[in-house]
């Protein structure tokens, strides 16, 4: 088995995982009730949603960077790394999965209340499905551009700056790297809607005020949300960098009539290969820095409160 169909192997098998969590979910009943609310259980809450973070996000970086080591040089190098962030992507998400069926179960009798329904989107701020909806749709768009206007061999792209001249300019992400990285995508967003659903069906925390194990959701969706769409987003500047290096590579040609030196530019392709160069760089640094926004909100929201004691007086 070589390394590309491995790692799709391997995302399929993480969706799958996912997928039946999400059915397992749905499936078991959890009574909710009027439990006492105490200030350890929350903090025991919030300490085990700070340990699924931990854990995922250490597990996110550590895949990005060690798996690229184990791709053998050949010609679906360029392929398995352009899968590496996704593959990366359904770790985080499986270990953020697991993280959602092990929270503690309620202990002790529980009295009977209504349940509150809640979907997956009711457990991550709008702001941040925002951004990871744009960035799956610009990295979507992108590779269907890529695809469509790649060279024959569909790793590069080829140009004519000048009648008398032809360039071809790689590696270009034409069909043989587009569709593998948009599968990737496309798997990385269902597994993502999944998750968010365990988050949102998962039982109310004993001992947590109604307030709180909503706010304790949110917190779990936001620090989601906020690895995928880093995720997606550095996919997505990764392949800005790749198409404008080839395509400003390939608007500039230089070629020798008599001894006479002439170099010719087509104008629309190079802009269009600076664009994209001057982009990647801004959707890394704004990837970054919302991934980095959600946690730190995400942190300060689930901090422990200091709990204040009104006493109320009627005088007759």
């Amino acid at each position: 088995m070589n390394l590309p169909v491995l790692l799709l192997s391997l995302a399929v098998a993480a969706l799958v995982a996912c997928l039946v969590a999400v059915v397992a979910a749905r499936a078991a009943t959890s009574a909710v009730g009027e439990v006492v609310v105490t200030p350890a259980a929350y903090d025991r809450a919030r300490r085990h949603a700070a340990t699924v973070a931990l854990v995922a996000w250490a597990v996110l970086p550590a895949v990005a960077v060690l798996l690229p080591g184990a791709v053998p040089d050949g010609p679906g190098a360029g392929v398995a790394l352009g899968c590496v962030p996704a593959v990366a992507g359904l770790a985080f998400l499986l270990v953020a999965a697991v993280g959602e069926r092990t929270w503690p179960a309620p202990r002790g009798t529980v009295r009977g209340a209504a349940l509150t329904r809640r979907t997956a989107r009711d457990v991550a701020p709008r702001w941040t499905v925002v951004a990871l909806l744009m960035w799956t749709a610009l990295l979507l768009g992108t590779l269907l551009a890529t695809g469509v206007t790649a060279g024959p061999d569909g790793r590069t792209v080829a140009l004519q700056p000048d009648a008398l001249v032809s360039t071809a300019a790689g590696p270009y992400p034409g069909a043989p790297y587009a569709v593998p990285l948009a599968a990737a995508t496309v798997l990385l967003a269902v597994a993502t809607w999944g998750v968010l659903h365990l988050v949102a069906a998962r039982p109310a925390v004993a001992g947590v005020s109604t307030d709180d194990d909503a706010l304790l959701r949110r917190v779990s969706g936001a620090r989601v949300v906020a690895g995928v769409q880093l995720v997606v987003g550095g996919t997505l500047a990764a392949v800005l960098l790749a198409t404008g290096k080839a395509v400003r590579s390939a608007a500039h040609a230089t070629y020798a009539v008599d001894g006479v030196s002439t170099e010719v530019v087509q104008p629309v392709a190079a802009a269009l290969g600076t664009a994209a160069l001057a982009a990647a760089p801004a959707v890394a640094l704004t990837t970054l820095l919302l991934g980095a926004t959600a946690l730190l909100r995400s942190s300060r929201a689930a901090q422990p409160r200091v709990a204040v004691r009104l006493d109320a007086r009627v005088t007759g």
